[in-house]
């Protein structure tokens, strides 16, 4: 008699575990993926920082990494294509790279990577509210995100890169102008679509 109300429940215990396991496994398939609380996002407001003034430049891009994440590692080609473009002043806005790691593992990053670019170490990036590196974002002087990429980037995106912190035309019309929002509402929702499909290409922490 006890035998078999240890057997009934065991096969209780079996069960319930396989539905729980179940349960999750079917959340985790099906679920869809939900905004990162606190993760940067166009229009965010970043506060001033003790290592950097945005008022120094109209405006700063901002590549978030971090020593060990390896699609960090996989686009410092791209990176270092950004640094020389800076350099002979082809973009209009200034780089910055920020680590969360020491300054002797940054420097020892940024010479092996032979990163051209200001880089400020032991920074905290929840300052600006980076959630996963890397993370590339355009402020302007006032402290404002006007874009944010995230994750290692296909060619496309390196190319909407390299276009919105190029130098704009002398002369730009009003019509171009005003289409400008709508447009960056579409490159940003194409962001979003991408992030939800390829997770796997950042380090998050």
């Amino acid at each position: 008699m006890m035998k078999n109300k240890v057997e009934v429940a065991a096969n209780v215990v079996v069960i319930l575990l396989a539905v729980v396991i179940g349960s999750i496994f079917l959340m985790d398939r099906f679920a869809t993926p939900g905004p990162v609380p606190n993760e940067v996002k166009a229009g965010d407001q970043l506060p001033g920082l003790p290592a950097y003034n945005w008022k120094a430049h109209d405006r700063t891009l901002v590549l978030a990494l971090r020593n060990g994440c390896h699609f960090c590692e996989d686009s410092m080609p791209f990176y270092r294509r950004l640094a020389k473009l800076e350099q002979s002043n082809q973009i209009g806005a200034h780089l910055i790279a920020v680590f969360p790691d020491d300054p002797a593992v940054v420097r020892q990053v940024v010479e092996t990577q032979q990163l051209t670019l200001e880089g400020l170490p032991a920074f905290e990036l929840g300052q600006v509210k980076v959630q996963a590196t890397p993370t590339l974002m355009l402020v302007d002087e006032r402290g404002r995100v006007s874009k944010v990429w995230v994750g290692e980037l296909p060619a496309v995106e390196e190319a909407e890169v390299i276009a919105a912190i190029s130098k704009p035309p002398a002369a730009e019309s009003k019509q171009q102008s005003s289409l400008r929002a709508p447009c960056e509402r579409s490159l940003e929702v194409r962001r979003k679509v991408r992030n939800n499909c390829h997770k796997e290409e950042v380090c998050r922490f």
